[in-house]
Order: C-alpha cells, then structure tokens, then sequence
C-alpha cells in the first residue's frame, strides 16, 4: 500500500530543522525497519538471554541507540544528546516521583506495624487459599491502585504483600504483572485516555466508550487466565472459576458501564473497588476445595524489644504463637527469613481495620480530589526544550516536532506525598516514634536508587528512539500493510510502552500514525487509536522501568531478566488477542465502534 507523505515545505530546509528520514538505511523501509529493531532487540536479549540487570540492559541499548541515531538516521549529535537529557528529565519528573511517594507511604505502613495489620485483615476476611488471595490481591487491589496511582506502583506494593502470605517471590511479581494491564489504560484517572485524545483530534468520549467496549473482554476472562497458569487446570480453572468469574464479571462490568457512560477518569478505580468488594463478599459463603500446598500463612519476624520501640506498636493481643496453628507456608520461599514465626491470627477489630485500610483510602480521596480539582494544573509550567523544540521535522505527520516539558510540582506524585501528611498523623497517633520516618525514607531510597537509574536510561532510550526518527520508520513498515493493520494496530502500542513502560507515552509514540494510517486505509480512525492504547498494556508486564520497580520491593534486585522470561509469553499472546478482537469490531462487527 502506498502511505501519503506530506510533502516538505522549502523554509524547513531554510531554516536548518533536522528532517526525519523515513528511510535512511540504503533508501529502503524494510532496511530501515530492521536496523531500527536492533537497540530494541539488544534490551529483550540482554535481559532474557543474558540475564543482565535491567539498568545494564537498558544503557546498553542507550549506547548503542545513540549511534544508530548518530550514524544511521543522521540524526545532529547535540539533539541527539539533548534527546538523551529530555528523557532522563521525564524520567524522574514525574513518573519517580509518584512512584518514591507511593513506595514511601507503603514503607512507612511496613515500619508502623500497620502494613501487617492490613496482611491480617485480608488472611481472617478471606479463605486461607492463595487462589482467592492471587484474586482478591493481584488482581482486585492491585486495579485500584493502578486507577489511582499507576506507573508500576501495583507490582511495587501487591508483591511484597502476597509474599508476606506464603507466595514464592517471582510468582508474586509475575502474577501481579500480569493483573496490571487491563487497569492500565483508564489507570492514573485516565491520563492516558485524555493524552490520546489531545494528540490525535478524537473525542475523549468516543475513545473512552471504545476502550470501553474492548478491554471489558480482557477483564472478564484474566482473572481465570491467571489462576490457571497459578494453580492448573484442574485446581485453578476448574476448582475456581467461580470466584475468578466474580471477579472478572464484576470488574469488566463496572469497567465498560464506567467508560461508556461517564468518562475514562474512573472505570479502573471504581471497578476495582468494585470487584474488590464483590470478591470479598462472594468468598465469605463461597470457598474452593482444600488442598495444603494452597493453604497460605502469615508470617512475621520474631520481634525484638529493640524492633518494638522503633515501630511503636507492640504485637496486637489477637495474634498469638502457637505450636499447633492453622496457619502453614504452602511454598517455603528463598526470601523468607529463618527466625520467622507463623501465627494464630484473630479478625482485625474495628479500630484496627481503619488502621489497615487508612493509607489506601487516604490515596484515594486525595489523588481523586487532587485531580477533579485541578490543583495539579496549579503553578505548572511549559518548558520548551532547546535545540529539540521545533527544531526536528516531522516528516510522517508534516509538522514540525514538539518538545515541551511540562513541570506541574503540583503533580500527581505530590497528592501523594500530601496523602502520607495524615497518614504520618495516623501513624504518630499509634505511638510511633518520629525515628520512623527516617527509617522509612531511608528503605525507599535504598530500594528505589536502581529503579530510578533504570527508568531514567530506559526513557533517555524512548526519547532518542523517537526524535531521531527510528520509531517511524518501524510504525510506518506495519502500517503499510493494508487491511491487516488492525491487527499490527495493537503491536504499534506494544512497541510504546515496551520501550517507556507507560500507556501515556505509548499514545503519544503512536496516537497519531494510528489516526494516519486509518485514514489513508479506509478504518475508523477511533477504534485505531483506542487499540494502540489497549495493545499497550500487554507490555507492561514486561517493560524494564515496571520491573526494575517490581524487583525493588521483593529482594529481587538485578533479576530482571528471570521476570520476563516468565512474563513474555504472556504478553505476546495477550497482544494477539487485543489484534484479533480489533479485527473482529472492524471487520465484523462495526456497530460496536462509537460514531
């Protein structure tokens, strides 16, 4: 299929902009195509092959970027470089800072003696079976922490809390990865859904309603997908479809009423919590039947006097040790320490169980108000970036490029870091000392410093992918193939938020070629844009920034690699079936696409 380029006005070569070459490699789209995989294919490589640490991995593709950018897309060194520094900027501002805010608020719930009190709610509300917890956990909590906060903060937080329940530390993460992709697109209030609808012209509310009528089948049948691969066949899809059925139908429910009626700003955060609910109640006249290997158990360090002044909470008269408990570890794991004591829990009391939901609710209502209210747009500023900032020609779209970084210090990141302020009361209110603070901090940075390395050079990666101009030459190869680009559509939103980790940078990588090369083929141009941000979220799960995050909260650290070997085939498949359901809708069902 011929793809129309836009042509190129005189003054943009008067005027010294670099001009994006679609095919700068021997003149050829196909050559270009693969010499512009090759930074990316080194990343999967080194990770899954070779096993190299994630933040290894990453710069490694960075380097070797920066030379294709240099010496093969002919790409100036200084914008190369400035490319570079964009990156890193965006990097730790804002995604690190919302993720070192959430991270610090858990810590500082594990530090208080409040993270473990939340741990006994879910084991004395629930079945003690890791099935139902793999559900109520991976996949119903972790949704409503990404609708709030997104940017990897589930497989942060829900990973560390099923391993604390008996779970092997890489299925924890594995699993939990896999729960974080269909909340991913409407995730953080819908920031990724408003981003595509900025960029590409399209009406927020037809690309919501067309998610909407996507990602629900996804929902529906992850959950069942999840247990099974868990638990087998017989012991996880047959013996639990019923709750997986509740979960999955409660949330794609929720999800698709949510996307279609109201808006893209609360399907995700109100269908977890929707599912959440739901599930918890189902399991209190429901439960699978018994097997020991599934049986989950709560354990916690022996405490010591000098562990008991620093947290300020002495061990709750409701749990007691005992020799001849209910409670057994079904896998023993790596990670666990020796001196670890398993307990005869009672229900959290009432006063408890507002301890133990506190941190979460506080988010909640913050990030919720934070958003609606606008204060994040308080005080923000555009930052145009120099020698980037329409100084490189877009020659796919026939404009010139932008590159404006916008600096909100009212961002998301700090609603979070307001939310910990009466959390910090809550936590004092128990009798913890101000020392635990520090301690909390301390455990952040100590877990986040690699993490932080990692993004950053994984996004320096993305931005120099994208200015030099490689990231075309690839999306328009699969565009160009006709009346099968709707199914490519979803790879195209893979590609995105592979490289950056995020459904927002996925949409504004390919939101518009989507738009374009629906157009020029003759499909809806909705239903294109709105699958490049489905087909994202099936990399999330494989992304080096959520990793890198994942495996800092879980003593995992520089074990990237073992991660996504479980996770991509996963993801692959998932991403093939985002490109069949779109080839169905427009193919034969049309009716389903919002007009």
């Amino acid at each position: 299929m011929g793809f129309s380029i836009p042509e190129i006005p005189a003054s943009v070569y008067e005027e010294g902009l670099f001009i994006h070459d679609l095919t700068p490699i021997g003149g050829s789209l196909v050559g270009s195509f693969f010499v512009g995989l090759i930074p990316l294919l080194l990343v999967l490589v080194l990770l899954g092959v070779f096993r190299l640490p994630a933040y290894l991995a990453s710069l490694s593709g960075l380097i070797v970027c920066i030379f294709v950018a240099i010496f093969g897309w002919r790409m100036p060194a200084q914008q190369a470089f400035e490319s570079v520094a964009f990156g890193l900027v965006f990097a730790n501002w804002p995604i690190m800072w919302i993720v070192v805010n959430a991270i610090f608020i858990y810590n500082l719930a594990v530090e208080s003696g409040i993270f473990d009190i939340f741990r006994r709610w879910m084991i004395t509300h629930t079945p003690p079976d890791t099935r139902i917890l793999l559900l109520i956990i991976g996949y119903c909590f972790g949704a409503l922490l990404e609708g709030v906060a997104g940017f990897g903060t589930p497989g942060a937080i829900c990973s560390p809390l099923l391993i604390s329940l008996g779970f092997d530390p890489v299925d924890a993460l594995v699993y939990t990865l896999i729960f974080d992709t269909t909340p991913v697109a409407f995730g953080a209030l819908g920031i990724a859904v408003t981003t595509l609808s900025s960029l590409t012209g399209l009406p927020v509310m037809h690309l919501s309603a067309m998610m909407g009528r996507q990602l629900p089948l996804l929902s529906l049948l992850l959950p069942l997908y999840a247990v099974g691969f868990y638990a087998g066949f017989r012991r996880g899809i047959i013996e639990c479809w019923p709750a997986a059925m509740v979960a999955g139908v409660s949330f794609a429910v929720v999800q698709c009423v949510f996307a279609n009626l109201v808006g893209p700003e609360l399907p995700d955060l109100i269908a977890g919590l929707a599912s959440l609910l739901c599930l918890v109640g189902f399991v209190q006249f429901w439960k699978p039947p018994y097997h020991p290997e599934f049986k989950a158990a709560m354990h916690v360090k022996e405490s010591t006097k000098e562990d008991e002044e620093t947290t300020g909470i002495e061990k709750n008269s409701s749990v007691e040790e005992t020799e001849n408990t209910q409670w057994t570890q079904s896998a023993p794991s790596t990670q666990q320490n020796e001196s670890s004591t398993v307990l005869c829990l009672e229900k959290p009391s009432l006063w408890e169980s507002i301890l133990a939901w506190s941190p979460w609710i506080i988010i909640v209502i913050v990030v919720i108000i934070w958003t609606f209210a606008g204060v994040d747009k308080i005080g923000q500023m555009h930052v145009e970036w120099p020698h980037l900032h329409h100084r490189v020609w877009l020659t796919l779209y026939g404009k010139p490029y932008d590159a404006i970084w916008t600096f909100q210090p009212l961002a998301t990141g700090t609603a979070l870091l307001i939310a910990a302020i009466p959390f910090s009361v809550i936590v004092l209110s128990t009798g913890a000392p101000l020392s635990i603070f520090y301690t909390a901090l301390r455990h952040t940075l100590l877990q986040l410093y690699m993490p932080t390395i990692t993004v950053s050079f994984i996004m320096a990666f993305a931005y120099l992918f994208n200015y030099s101009g490689m990231v075309y030459s690839i999306g328009l190869l699969l565009a160009s193939v006709g009346k099968a680009f709707p199914f490519l559509s979803a790879w195209l939103g893979w590609l995105g938020c592979f490289l950056s980790g995020s459904d927002t940078s996925a949409n504004s990588l390919f939101g518009n070629l989507q738009v374009v090369a629906a157009r020029e083929i003759g499909l809806s141009a909705v239903l294109m844009a709105s699958t490049n941000s489905c087909g994202a979220i099936t990399s999330k799960m494989i992304s080096p920034q959520n990793l890198s995050t994942g495996v800092s909260t879980i003593g995992l650290k520089g074990q990237e690699g073992r991660i996504l070997r479980r996770t991509i085939l996963h993801s692959l498949f998932m991403v093939c079936l985002v490109g069949v359901i779109t080839c169905v809708q427009q193919y034969a069902i049309p009716g389903m696409i919002p007009s």
